[in-house]
């Protein structure tokens, strides 16, 4: 164990010196291999082909490409127009407008960091012009983003379904529930705080034609995730034939609906989500070989030995889980987090009688909390360039989400139904 902890504290030190995700686990799996069997590095090329040779993980770089198409579709505004016209006139109105459309697009997206690209500058700028300051602003787009990888598609959990071997269409069907829970929070906090922070109501008014044209737009943009969610949850197709169909209907979308796609900027979209997707699965295959690592050399096994030497109690050693689970979602990206943890910790969780899609959705929520959680917290600092405000002003503007975040890990973890409601209303349990 000695020789992992070693190891461990190597991957978070080259994380914090900056060096790349996939670089920073691909050395510090070699130094490992090199401290406890390095006769086995010849496997590692192997290992690394076996940790993506999956046909479900063939549906990250489709969702990918699918959303990125339907961003260039121009669907970030049309999104924001669709919302605005139901709650922008209220007090707070483009706070509202933010978090809706935020949990809207994560439908879509599937990805906190592509909620906050597509409609970071849109939803900020909006609300600067509105008389919002503009730390409040990139605070709530930082919040309002963490659903987005809870709401199906969630790419996170199509990763973890097909590392954990679990059903992907329950995943996905579970994770809607703390995504709902999640945004549901954030409104309420704004109604409860709306006076008190002197929100400024909406000023702008639509015609009843504009409102109708701004509707046909939105529901345009709601068929995609109901597609998806219908396919999968119907039989019609598995989650990787879905992602194909969401790409063939955003094509649709930009080409005949909206008629403002072209050739070379579905190419472009190409060669972006080909980046995305090539640095996803670099990630995936250095951790796949660690995780292989870790697995011959007993440490999952010594992990769970420890901890239930420790104390039997389930409530305890799943807080114990989540405290481990929130500090190393401050650090390290979540595709690798998942690939590097979910052998280790669901097992363990399974000992003691914790639900494979329980556990699954207590650290995926875990994790996606983790990207508005400092010191690193990815999504800080992407909301920090997109709407030109420091870092520290924005983590402070975040802190209300990240307790309420915090309170639906708790409440998720407390309460095993809230996470087995939906799948199990579906008849998929």
């Amino acid at each position: 164990m000695t020789d992992f902890w070693i190891v461990t504290a190597v991957l978070m030190a080259s994380i914090i010196a900056g060096l790349p995700i996939a670089f920073a686990i691909g050395m510090t799996t070699i130094i490992y291999m090199l401290m406890t069997m390095p006769e086995n590095l010849s496997v590692i090329p192997l290992r690394m082909f076996a940790g993506i040779d999956s046909f479900i993980l063939m549906a990250l770089p489709l969702f990918v490409l699918g959303a990125d198409i339907m961003v260039k579709t121009g669907i970030s505004d049309k999104l924001f127009q669709f919302v605005k016209v139901f709650v922008g006139r209220l007090q707070g109105g483009l706070a509202y407008v933010n978090v809706l459309s935020a949990t809207i697009f994560g439908a879509i997206s599937g990805a906190a960091l592509s909620d906050v690209a597509a409609l970071g500058k849109v939803n900020i700028t909006g609300m600067v012009k509105e008389g919002y300051t503009r730390d409040f602003a990139c605070g709530l787009t930082a919040g309002a983003s963490v659903q987005a990888p809870l709401i199906p598609p969630s790419n996170i959990a199509v990763l973890y379904g097909g590392i954990m071997s679990l059903s992907v269409g329950t995943l996905l069907i579970a994770g809607f529930v703390p995504g709902l829970v999640l945004a549901l929070l954030e409104v309420l906090w704004i109604f409860v705080n709306r006076k008190r922070l002197n929100m400024p109501k909406g000023r702008e008014s639509f015609t009843l034609k504009q409102k109708f044209e701004i509707c046909q737009d939105g529901m345009v943009a709601l068929v995609m995730p109901a597609i998806i969610l219908i396919g999968i949850v119907k039989g019609f197709f598995t989650p990787t034939e879905a992602a194909g169909v969401a790409c063939l209907y955003a094509l649709v979308v930009g080409f005949v609906i909206w008629g403002n796609l072209r050739v070379a900027t579905v190419i472009e979209g190409l060669l972006e989500s080909g980046l995305v997707s090539a640095n996803l699965f670099m990630i995936i295959s250095f951790s796949s070989v660690f995780a292989w690592a870790l697995g011959a050399q007993n440490v999952p096994d010594q992990i769970a030995e420890g901890l239930l030497g420790f104390t039997h109690n389930p409530l305890l050693i799943m807080l114990i889980i989540n405290v481990v689970l929130l500090i190393v979602g401050m650090w390290m990206e979540t595709a690798a987090a998942i690939v590097l943890f979910a052998p280790i910790l669901a097992p363990i969780a399974y000992r003691i009688g914790i639900d494979p899609i329980h556990f699954a959705v207590v650290m995926i929520t875990n994790l996606t909390v983790g990207l508005i959680t400092p010191p690193v917290g990815v999504v800080l600092y992407a909301v920090s360039a997109v709407g030109s405000e420091s870092f520290v002003k924005v983590t402070k503007a975040t802190l209300p989400y990240m307790v309420i975040g915090m309170l639906v890990i708790v409440v998720m973890t407390l309460f095993p139904s809230a996470a087995l409601f939906a799948p199990r209303l579906m008849g998929l349990m």
